[in-house]
């Protein structure tokens, strides 16, 4: 049997005989010998299994809580009651972000370690394109669009829910048995209410139904799939009166509680239901704040860099977009952009560290909120790759064309950032940028750049910003190569990372 995770048990009775068939590669430590143990490792305080889990009721052991500080956050499970714990123990847990389970037993933990801290990422978005919604044929019903997934629908549906509409799906969003929390982006006005039915065939015949009436947006309700199907289909329904506006169904492999995309993510909401991902990490190591964006994320969500930055060891905290087909460059209404600066703000309290001494990173679409939330918080320190700059001018290009192929995504981005699809946004969209780098001390900046030569995303907008960069005195390291804006992403992230290296070394005075 494939070994799935690794997993450190430390405490007083020994699992490993109860485990031994389980996809887990399952190693037993007693809590006195754990020095012993690390000690044999080639690096003594690298964590070697994916999870370490506390089997004993109660913790006291200074040299345990010292141990767990020095592990990856979000990597210790523990069962015992935490209010009996040592205060030292505690405060390391909490600081690591530690994962209580209220299982108990040797099979139920290892299955809630299988079920929600599985390796990697899964989350993707069906759109109300014309391609993956296929609405229903009713003269009393009026349809329209507002760039390729912003469709709205109004009329009088009835007393009862009827079908409007069906998503296609795919039969890999699901494994057995899996459990998915739905995100319905949707809007509506009068009395008109939505309904999704989750619906999964096996040898030709429905098996299972499950009904979503008006799905919770910030709950989230949770669909799982039978063991065993073949196909199934989303419907989509309405009933009452007045206009729906659909967006994105999101669909994201549920952890119970343990966070979502990542172990130990936050998922939060404005006011008016618009979503901020975040994850903060402490790292391993004492250093500045690293802030990085994702890219575009056409096709699955969730975040980006984490490998590049767990090798560094400095904290750090990721956002995702997920509002538009590959992100909204993670801005918008001030309500939302408040929130994410509130979560900056949060870490930066958190680790007793300025806004100054905070490194933004991002690369493509995530190189813009990098540069505005920069300038935002006031910080000295932007890591970016092959940046988009003027997305007023970006978005109002409705077809990008790519390599030969189109890409028309940005005017769904425009319909997220203003609400409309109108030409006389572009200049205020475009001012958005540079107004929030006036807020930086230039002369005292440190700005790492990558670009492409052959970059069509924004190559025209890039002479602007060198110009900018020079202009204020800042210190700049250009790196250029040959290439479109999609090659070259493992030389990108190298270049990336050993920025964030150099800028953390020029300011470790700071941090030790």
């Amino acid at each position: 049997m494939a070994k799935q995770i690794a997993i450190l048990q430390i405490g007083a009775t020994d699992w490993t005989e109860q485990v031994k068939d389980e996809p887990v590669d399952w190693t037993f430590c007693q809590g006195i010998d754990l020095p012993v143990l690390l000690a044999r490792q080639e690096q003594p305080k690298k964590l070697e299994a994916d999870y370490v889990l506390l089997t004993d009721p109660t913790l006291d052991s200074v040299i345990l809580a010292r141990q767990i500080r020095d592990w990856p956050a979000y990597r210790v499970i523990y069962l015992g009651d935490f209010s009996s714990f040592s205060p030292v123990v505690q405060q390391a847990l909490a600081d690591r972000g530690a994962f209580y389970f209220e299982e108990q037993t040797a099979e139920s933990v290892v299955n809630r370690i299988l079920s929600d801290l599985f390796k990697g990422q899964v989350g993707f978005a069906s759109r109300f394109s014309e391609k993956q919604f296929i609405p229903e044929n009713n003269w009393a019903w009026h349809w329209q669009r507002a760039g390729r997934f912003d469709t709205r629908v109004s009329g009088d549906f009835g007393e009862d829910f009827q079908q409007i509409g069906t998503l296609k799906t795919f039969q890999t969003d699901f494994q057995p048995g899996q459990e998915n929390l739905i995100y319905a982006d949707y809007s509506t006005t009068g009395t008109a209410e939505l309904a999704l039915a989750f619906v999964f065939y096996q040898n030709g015949g429905l098996q299972q139904l499950k009904l979503f009436q008006n799905p919770d947006i910030r709950q989230m309700p949770m669909v799982r799939a039978p063991k065993q199907y073949l196909d199934y289909q989303i419907l989509v329904l309405a009933k009452g009166n007045g206009e729906l506006t659909l967006r994105n169904l999101h669909q994201r492999k549920s952890r119970h509680g343990l966070g979502y995309f990542l172990p130990g993510s936050e998922r939060l909401l404005t006011e008016d239901n618009q979503e901020v991902n975040c994850y903060f990490n402490p790292g391993t190591k004492k250093g500045p704040l690293v802030v990085a964006f994702a890219g575009a994320r056409l096709h699955v969500e969730g975040f980006e860099m984490m490998g590049q930055l767990d090798h560094l060891g400095y904290p750090y905290l990721l956002f995702t977009d997920t509002r538009a087909a590959g992100g909204a460059f993670m801005v918008g209404s001030q309500a939302f952009e408040n929130l994410v600066i509130a979560r900056i703000n949060e870490a930066q309290m958190t680790l007793k560290q300025e806004a100054v001494d905070t490194i933004f990173v991002g690369y493509s679409m995530g190189s813009y909120p990098a540069m505005y939330y920069a300038g935002r918080c006031q910080s000295q320190h932007i890591v970016i790759a092959k940046p988009i700059i003027n997305i007023g001018r970006f978005t109002q290009n409705g077809a990008l064309a790519h390599q030969g192929e189109n890409y028309d995504w940005p005017l769904d981005v425009r319909q997220v950032l203003t609400g409309r699809l109108d030409l006389q946004d572009s200049q205020q969209l475009d001012e958005k940028l540079w107004s929030s780098l006036a807020n930086v001390d230039w002369p005292k900046a440190r700005v790492d750049l990558f670009t492409m030569l052959a970059d069509e995303y924004d190559g025209g907008s890039l002479g602007e910003l060198l110009t900018y960069f020079n202009e204020r005195g800042a210190k700049i390291r250009h790196q250029e190569v040959p290439g479109h804006h999609d090659e070259k992403i493992k030389e990108m992230l190298t270049f990336i990372e050993e920025a964030i290296q150099k800028q953390g070394q020029e300011e470790r005075g700071l941090f030790y």
